[in-house]
């Protein structure tokens, strides 16, 4: 979920900063499927406070409550509390994300390891709950796989209508299932396929040459070769639901991806380059996306250079999220990433798009996010709808994500309308 621009309008207000203000925003929305507490969530920021909120204090106290809720889950499964495991593994693999989201190791091992130490507890979860949640791995491209999820509403092999989920810039596949709402979609009788792509943490943690690319067709064709190959699903009913970057990628995908019946980006990124423009805009006083335009696309690689250390000196939270995007992209410093971000458009593929598309916009996203949106939206010629997540659903943060129930329930809604 790649954010510089604002998160919404609603805050929690638990830390000064706003990126970091979002990012408990994040962690605490997953209590709605039982990926977080409350108390802890509000423990983890009062101490953040008191210790002078550094990244290594963000660091250790997300692992620590992560490795006290894994600790808690271990204790349950040997008295035999199935669900109170469950529970604690899945809060437990939540708060290791947080933690991982922002850690800084020249040691790439020492990264996928706590990265591991996370998913190895939601796999632990997944193994409790009362549907099937099957750990998979998708053949791509040279011996490489896109380790995911396939999830069903029952193991009883009837072919279903499902929904391949696409997250963003940061996102995980097992995060996925807080994210996209996979409990909204498997009451509403959808299998759901959770997946990492190359330059997502499941990938590239593994396989570092991994990076994004922006002809992401290819690695969702081979999720769709993957998915309309299994017994359980229906290949004429086969939903994309992208978010955040994957507001791109899944659209993008949808483009040259014929078996793909429906589409639903929340939020659409019709041009990448204008996208992070106007979030640096939103650290530059003075400056309006017009100048903007006319002088940063212009500017040498040394003046980005300088650039680029003004905005580290915004606070460690935009640095660090600098520094974990720019190598996903395959790029050393922000000039490189923002000339590959030139290559991630959807102008002149808008007419290639044929299935019924459902554009989700939270209207908190920032001024560039919703422009974008509504002009791809009336570029579409195929069968289309329209969505604003607003202040007063609860909704308008990045990918609607303080009120996911809500968020989830229009997706998959008009996925089971367009189906039938």
């Amino acid at each position: 979920m790649v954010k510089i621009s604002r998160t919404g309008a609603t805050r929690l207000h638990l830390v000064e900063s706003e990126m970091l203000d979002f990012q408990f925003m994040r962690a605490l929305s997953y209590q709605t499927y039982g990926g977080a507490s409350t108390g802890e969530v509000l423990r983890v920021a009062g101490e953040l406070n008191k210790r002078g909120n550094t990244r290594e204090s963000w660091i250790k106290l997300w692992t620590e409550q992560g490795e006290h809720c894994e600790k808690l889950a271990n204790e349950a499964i040997q008295k035999g509390q199935k669900v109170t495991a469950r529970n604690a593994y899945l809060r437990a693999y939540n708060y290791l994300r947080a933690a991982e989201y922002y850690y800084e190791s020249a040691d790439l091992k020492a990264h996928l390891d706590l990265y591991l130490q996370g998913v190895t507890c939601f796999d632990k979860a997944a193994t409790l709950f009362d549907f099937p949640i099957d750990p998979i791995e998708i053949p791509y491209k040279n011996g490489v796989t896109l380790p995911g999820y396939f999830v069903s509403p029952a193991n009883d092999g009837i072919k279903r209508p499902t929904i391949i989920i696409c997250g963003g810039g940061d996102s995980y596949g097992e995060e996925s299932y807080f994210t996209a709402g996979v409990p909204e979609a498997l009451v509403r009788g959808f299998n759901v396929v959770m997946f990492h792509g190359p330059g997502q943490r499941g990938v590239w943690l593994r396989h570092p040459d991994q990076v994004f690319q922006p002809d992401y067709e290819k690695p969702i064709t081979a999720v769709v070769d993957y998915t309309v190959n299994r017994k359980e699903v229906d290949a004429e009913r086969l939903a994309l639901y992208g978010y955040s970057l994957g507001g791109y990628l899944a659209p993008r995908a949808a483009a040259f991806e014929p078996r793909i019946r429906a589409l639903v980006a929340n939020a659409p990124v019709y041009d990448f380059y204008d996208f992070m423009l106007g979030g640096i805009v939103g650290f530059l006083p003075g400056y309006t996306k017009r100048i903007a335009q006319r002088v940063i696309k212009g500017m040498p690689e040394a003046v980005w250079a300088e650039l680029e250390k003004q905005l580290a000196k915004k606070g460690w939270e935009l640095e660090a999220e600098m520094k974990v995007l720019m190598p996903r992209f395959g790029s050393r410093n922000l000039y490189e990433e923002m000339q590959r971000f030139r290559d991630y458009t959807l102008h002149g593929l808008e007419h290639r798009i044929t299935c019924p598309t459902l554009c989700v916009s939270p209207v908190g996203e920032g001024d560039e996010p919703v422009e974008q949106a509504h002009a791809f939206y009336s570029a579409l010629t195929c069968p289309k709808e329209f969505y604003s997540l607003t202040v007063e659903d609860g909704a308008d943060n990045h990918c609607g994500l303080n009120n996911i129930v809500h968020t989830s329930s229009v997706v998959y809604d008009w996925v089971r309308h367009v189906f039938g």
